[in-house]
C-alpha cells in the first residue's frame, strides 16, 4: 500500500471515529415558556446523533419566543422565562457540551441565560455557564445573534442532568420600540477523546510498520 493511500485510510478512521462514539439517549423532562401574561407555550425538539435542537412551535402568525410590542404588536409581552430540563445517558464519557442559541435584541431589551449540569444523582455539579446579551439600549448591538459556549466537564460522565434557563425582558416604556427573540437552541454533547487517541496511535505505528518494511 503507498503511503498515500494509507494517510487516506488514517483521515476516514479519524473522521468516522467520533460519529461511531457519540451515541446518546435524551430524556427531556421540561421544555417550555411562561410569559408575563399567564401564557405559555411548549417548544419542540429533535434528536440526531450526540445533538439534541429545541425551537419554538410553528403556530401561523405567532411569535411564542419574543417579547416586546416592536415585534408583537398588542401582545403585550414584556418579559418571559424559559426552562429546558433533561438527563441524558451516553454510550460513552463525555467530558463537555456546546450551548448554541440564536435570536435578535433591539433597544432595550435582553435575553440573558444560564445552564447547570448535575452528576446524574444530583450530588455534584460537572459545569456551569452564563451570560446576556443585550440591545443597543442596554449597551450591545441591535439585530440577529448567535451565542455559542462550551461547558467543560469537572470529570467525564455517562450520565448526568441539564438545567437550561433564559430570560427574555423588555425594559423600555415605551415597548414598541424595543423587542427580544430566541430562535432555536441547539446542545451537541462531546464525547471523551480516550477511544480516538488509542486509534491514532494504533494507526500511526501501523504505518511506522509498514514504513520500516
Amino acid at each position: 500500500m503507498s503511503s498515500t493511500r494509507l494517510y487516506a485510510g488514517i483521515i476516514a478512521l479519524i473522521a468516522i471515529a467520533p460519529a461511531a462514539n457519540a451515541g446518546i439517549t435524551f430524556n427531556v423532562e421540561q421544555a417550555d415558556i411562561v410569559f408575563n401574561t399567564g401564557q405559555t407555550e411548549a417548544l419542540s425538539y429533535t434528536v440526531s446523533g450526540s445533538k439534541i435542537d429545541f425551537t419554538a412551535p410553528t403556530t401561523a402568525g405567532s411569535l411564542p419566543l419574543t417579547v416586546g410590542d416592536g415585534a408583537y404588536a398588542g401582545g403585550g409581552r414584556s418579559n418571559a422565562s424559559l426552562v429546558i430540563l433533561y438527563t441524558a445517558t451516553s454510550t460513552t464519557a463525555v467530558t463537555s457540551l456546546n450551548l448554541t442559541f440564536a435570536g435578535t435584541v433591539f433597544n432595550e431589551a435582553a435575553v440573558s441565560y444560564s445552564e447547570y449540569v448535575e452528576s446524574a444523582d444530583g450530588s455534584s455539579t460537572l459545569g456551569s455557564v452564563s451570560g446576556i446579551v443585550t440591545g443597543a439600549g442596554l449597551g450591545g448591538s441591535n439585530g440577529a445573534f448567535v451565542q455559542n459556549n462550551t461547558i467543560d466537564f469537572s470529570s467525564a460522565a455517562t450520565s448526568f442532568k441539564v438545567k437550561k434557563s433564559f430570560d427574555l425582558i423588555d425594559l423600555d416604556s415605551a415597548p414598541s420600540s424595543s423587542y427580544a427573540s430566541i430562535g432555536y437552541i441547539e446542545q451537541n454533547a462531546v464525547p471523551e477523546p480516550a477511544s480516538l487517541g488509542a486509534l491514532g496511535i494504533g494507526v500511526v505505528a501501523l504505518f511506522a510498520r509498514r514504513r520500516r518494511k
